[in-house]
């Protein structure tokens, strides 16, 4: 894959999908943070640190003072996730300054997708995290698009489409049909191929009360709606965003112990 021209991100990167170097950067910082293959500068890792040093309230392991890998991660995750965020905001304001028109309106979308080879077409429908925590998580990799519309409402699913018709060789998706609207049922990004269908009853919550499986999950700015998952929620034909909007895509299972409903 791609290295990201941030040291930090990379590093992220790094910890997330090597026990080796978590462990090293858990037991030395510095030493591991900051090494020349590594490059963090003094206030990166520090901050890195004490994001990964601070045990949240949610963490299985209650207050004891050592904390498994995955709960490690989660910290390491929040941190990539604010990032990802911030940095695409700073892109679109870099790509502001374009001859974009005033009557337009101009939209960002973000897929973020785990380590695969290219060519690999890989299925998780009724797959829970854990499975694509195995090849890097759902956050290894990003890419971005702008898109710019003329005037008038926007959905995700326009979004979408726009970005599949406007980079059909990087990015193009499939949908299936649940209750008249359609839901993202796969996608196929820098040519990796990663399937997870909502219409498979493993979803249905009404036989499966208990079921926490990804699918690909939308969100808006960086920002989730509790009110808008678990069941099926809510298509993303309807979805309305405003201009300047970021889209986000994930292949996930949202955590009902923040706030989401099962999935």
């Amino acid at each position: 894959m791609k290295k990201s021209q941030s040291n930090l991100l990379h590093y992220i990167h790094v910890l997330l999908s090597s026990d080796k170097d978590l462990k090293a950067f858990i037991k030395d910082p510095v030493k591991s943070a900051e090494h020349e293959d590594n490059g963090l500068t003094k206030a990166e890792r520090s901050v890195l640190r004490r994001t990964v040093a601070h045990l949240p309230s949610t963490s299985k392991s209650n207050f004891a003072m050592t904390r498994t890998l995955s709960s490690y991660r989660r910290s390491l995750r929040l941190l990539q996730n604010v990032l990802h965020n911030s940095g695409t905001k700073m892109i679109g304001d870099v790509l502001s300054n374009g001859p974009v028109t005033e009557d337009s309106t101009v939209f960002y979308l973000v897929v973020n997708y785990p380590n695969m080879d290219s060519g690999e077409v890989l299925d998780f429908t009724c797959e829970g995290n854990d499975a694509v925590d195995k090849i890097g998580g759902p956050y290894a990799n990003s890419q971005f698009f702008q898109i710019v519309f003329g005037s008038g409402s926007t959905t995700i699913e326009r979004l979408v489409l726009g970005a599949s018709q406007a980079f059909p060789s990087i990015f193009s998706y499939e949908t299936v049909d649940i209750g008249g609207k359609p839901y993202i049922s796969s996608i196929t990004i820098n040519d990796r191929t990663l399937k997870a269908d909502l219409s498979n009853s493993c979803y249905d919550l009404s036989a499966n009360p208990n079921a926490d499986f990804v699918f690909w999950f939308y969100s808006v700015n960086g920002e989730a709606n509790p009110n808008t998952s678990g069941s099926v929620g809510m298509s993303f034909a309807d979805y309305q965003l405003n201009s300047g909007d970021t889209v986000y895509l994930q292949l996930i299972a949202p955590d009902a112990k923040y706030g989401f409903q099962p999935c």
